[in-house]
């Protein structure tokens, strides 16, 4: 008798749990219908409502007939034209206009609202749609949201938003909260930086008044690295020369960053003041020093990098021998140098540098110049190269479509010039 009971409950349980997993199965189809039917419904209403703004807009009467436009809040009816308007509004020539549309619709009320709200996904997704709408008269409130919130996604939502929106007043407020943001997490700093860059030129003076008054390290050093993407002007030059000598490593570094911007045509710069970098003792400011000197094309800059191609540090030396191979056979000299070096590292980075850069290709031209001095040096280096098993280049023009002059060069130094490489080698 027990045993039949025991048997009984136990089909019984069996039963319940099929049962439970067809009506969450039966509950899965009947939500993935309904979702279909509400999409198809959401297309249905953009269409039509793409092609009734469009046409409102052209007319001028948008503002007159707003009537047919109104609806509840999120229903699907809200929610297909405030996609509709999200798209307009990018289009430059109606931007204005339907700026002031969403803000009559409603729409700008009805997230100011749900900043205050307890739900992080509808707070982030208010703060989000602010910023797509651009709505400048939402400045203070989500600044204020900035002021308040320790959560680093809200945060890293209104600052996209802030710096969508794009306003003198945005961009102060947002610099006012760098400190606090910047100590909060290292994530806020950087989405910070990102986000800066949106406010364009315009911003550079207010940047640098902030970093002019700042004595805390990690924002001059944000500051720096904005300016560093933005256009180099003469107050960021002038910005970042008050910095160089700074005792902050990093500091020195995204000024020297900045300062490899300047366009030397344009701006009155002596670069020998960034020459003493060279030996600063904390390698990413070498490294920082190397970049800048290739970037504004000092003369001497082949002999001042070929001292790092030597450098204690791996970072600092591809650096330096990618910066080199920017400058094309001036750079010849520096490398081959290297390149007889007992030092094996450098010499291998010099290699794989010279390898994945267009500077092997411009070696393998030069094995046709009718300069001799270019040609033989060209020579040597990609004979020593060979000799360091760096030999993919010559092989892969020997398998294209290149000039036969050339390819009979790359035979000789792959075939009949092994012996050649001791003599290139360690002179």
């Amino acid at each position: 008798m027990i045993e039949i009971n025991q048997s009984l409950i136990l089909i019984i349980i069996i039963l319940s749990v099929i049962s439970l997993i067809i009506v969450f199965l039966l509950l899965a189809v009947l939500r993935r219908i309904s979702s279909k039917k509400k999409y198809e419904k959401l297309d249905r209403q953009r269409e039509f409502y793409r092609e009734k703004l469009r046409n409102f807009l052209d007319s001028g009467k948008a503002f007159q007939d707003r009537a047919d436009l109104i609806a509840p809040p999120q229903s699907i009816k809200w929610q297909a034209i405030e996609e509709v308007l999200l798209n307009l509004i990018d289009e430059e020539r109606d931007r204005e206009n339907v700026k002031r549309l969403v803000d009559k619709m409603g729409y700008i009320k009805f997230y100011e609202k749900r900043l205050k709200s307890k739900n992080r996904i509808a707070k982030a997704s208010a703060i989000d749609k602010l910023g797509k709408m651009l709505s400048h008269s939402s400045t203070e409130k989500l600044i204020e949201v900035l002021k308040k919130e320790n959560n680093t996604e809200i945060i890293s939502v209104t600052i996209r938003a802030l710096s969508r929106i794009g306003s003198p007043v945005a961009l102060k407020g947002m610099m006012e909260q760098l400190p606090d943001l910047a100590n909060k997490s290292l994530v806020s700093r950087k989405i910070i930086e990102a986000s800066l860059v949106n406010f364009g030129i315009n911003a550079i003076p207010v940047l640098i008044e902030f970093g002019g008054k700042s004595g805390y390290a990690p924002i001059k050093s944000s500051i720096l690295e904005v300016l560093s993407v933005l256009p180099c002007t003469q107050s960021s030059c002038s910005f970042s020369f008050d910095n160089l000598e700074s005792g902050d490593a990093e500091i020195r570094a995204k000024a020297l960053k900045v300062l490899g911007r300047i366009n030397t045509t344009s701006i009155e710069f002596d670069p020998t003041l960034l020459l003493p970098f060279i030996e600063d003792e904390v390698w990413f400011v070498r490294l920082q020093a190397a970049k800048a000197l290739c970037n504004i094309r000092y003369k001497k800059a082949p002999d001042v990098l070929g001292v790092l191609l030597i450098d204690e540090n791996w970072q600092v030396r591809n650096a330096a021998s990618g910066a080199l191979a920017t400058l094309g056979n001036a750079s010849i000299d520096v490398f081959l140098r290297t390149l007889r070096h007992n030092d094996e590292y450098a010499r291998q980075s010099v290699c794989e540098e010279i390898e994945k850069t267009d500077f092997v290709e411009k070696l393998i031209e030069n094995l046709k110049s009718t300069d001799k001095e270019i040609y033989e040096k060209s020579k040597q280096i990609l004979i020593i190269m060979h000799s360091l098993n760096f030999s993919t280049p010559l092989f892969e023009y020997l398998k294209k479509d290149g000039e036969e002059g050339i390819k009979k060069e790359i035979n000789l130094i792959l075939h009949k010039e092994v012996e050649a490489c001791r003599d290139y080698s360690y002179t």
